[in-house]
Parts: C-alpha cells; sequence; structure tokens
C-alpha cells in the first residue's frame, strides 16, 4: 500500500512515437492481468494516475540491450554519468554498476 492505504498496480509500459504525458485509460487489458492475483478486484476499482517515460535501447522486436554506463564528456557534459536501460536485474547489479560508475567518477576527478 502507499502512504494514503491505497494498492498501486503497475506499471505497464508500451512503445510511443512521441513524447506524450497524457494518462490513458488501457483499464480493461490491465485490470485482466490484476485480477488474476487479486481476484477481488473490480474493473471500476482501477484509476489510471500517472504516466512517464522510460526510456529504451531497443524498440519493438529488436534484440534485449541493457546496461549502458558512460561518461558524457564528448557530447559537452563533463561529469555527467548517463546510466542507460538499467532494467532487470538492475537492482541485482546495482553494487556493481555502483562500483563502475565510482571508478569513472575518480577516473573524471584524479
Amino acid at each position: 500500500p502507499d502512504l494514503t492505504g491505497r494498492i498501486k498496480f503497475g506499471p505497464n509500459a508500451f512503445y510511443v512515437d512521441e513524447i506524450d504525458y497524457s494518462v490513458e485509460s488501457e483499464k480493461e487489458p490491465f485490470w485482466r492481468d490484476v485480477v488474476k492475483y487479486f481476484p477481488t478486484v473490480k474493473l471500476e476499482d482501477l484509476h489510471p494516475e500517472m504516466a512517464g517515460i522510460r526510456s529504451k535501447l531497443q524498440g519493438t522486436g529488436d534484440p534485449v540491450r541493457d546496461f549502458v554506463i558512460k561518461h558524457e564528456e564528448d557530447k559537452g557534459l563533463p561529469g555527467f554519468i548517463n546510466l542507460i536501460g538499467i532494467e532487470s536485474p538492475g537492482l541485482t547489479a546495482s553494487p556493481a554498476i555502483a562500483e563502475m560508475v565510482s571508478n569513472i567518477v575518480k577516473e573524471y576527478i584524479y
């Protein structure tokens, strides 16, 4: 539950052709997945809440690519370390990712 005691389900994701932060109510297909685990949830209980853009390194049907970690100095952004496509198993890999970023920072500072 969140701080107000409500249960949140999600997120879901789909590819878009342009950036759009409007919240679309794709309730029925989402609800069909939710009731597999929570059979008492009714369609009218679901309310879309927010939208966002998640960076992806591949498009529909492309091979999976993830874990791009690079210093963006060559793009005119000294000191900016970009971590792109950190998806599953990003949490499991976070100690190794932190070590790699630490090494990039040390190299940049010294």
